[in-house]
């Protein structure tokens, strides 16, 4: 009876010994099988092309100027301005030197390479208010209303310098670039 009591005593201790060994191994095992990153098969590249809008407005215009804050890339620039159809927007390259165009397509461009750090040159959205002016009233009093109750929304977008096999840069504008720094990752929080 004694021995079949020690077999026993070793059988458990054993059977524990094992146990507690498998527990030690499966959180890790889990973890393992758990934890995973899905990839698309392309590689990831940080093209830093950033711009910030200055805009300052005085006397019915906004003067928009914009900066390359980047410190890796230069990059091309262009503008796109909102309004409510009862009001117009006159756009006005200040210097006249031909830096801004219209391109035909609702934004306004800028011709040169804008290099990190670098500003554009000014330009202007005037709003224009004759319309709303209505005869027989104060033409100030219908500006004040303009101002009021009317917002111009300018948007900005970059796009960093690409070159052709010639080596002229040019830009693409329907390429999306994706930070993935502020994308979740699928499997991240498994682990923890």
């Amino acid at each position: 009876m004694k021995i079949i009591q020690r077999y026993k005593k070793t059988f458990f201790m054993s059977a524990a010994a094992l146990g507690m060994l498998a527990a030690l191994t499966v959180e890790s095992t889990m973890a393992y099988f758990t934890t995973y990153v899905s990839a698309g098969g392309s590689q990831v590249v940080n093209l830093e092309a950033r711009t910030e809008l200055d805009e300052d407005v005085s006397e019915m215009t906004k003067h928009i100027v914009l900066r390359n804050t980047s410190d890796r890339g230069d990059c091309f620039v262009r503008v796109r301005v909102f309004y409510g159809a009862e009001i117009s927007v006159i756009m006005t390259d200040v210097e006249g030197n031909g830096d801004w165009y219209d391109g035909e397509d609702g934004y306004w461009y800028y011709r040169p390479i804008l290099p990190v750090g670098g500003r554009t040159s000014q330009l202007d959205a005037f709003i224009d208010t004759t319309g709303l002016v209505k005869p027989g009233t104060d033409a100030s009093a219908g500006i004040e209303y303009v101002k009021d109750k009317f917002n111009v929304i300018v948007v900005q977008e970059c796009t960093p310098v690409l070159y052709d096999a010639d080596g002229n840069p040019y830009a693409d504008w329907d390429t999306v670039y994706t930070d993935y720094e502020e994308q979740d990752v699928q499997g991240e929080e498994a682990g923890n």
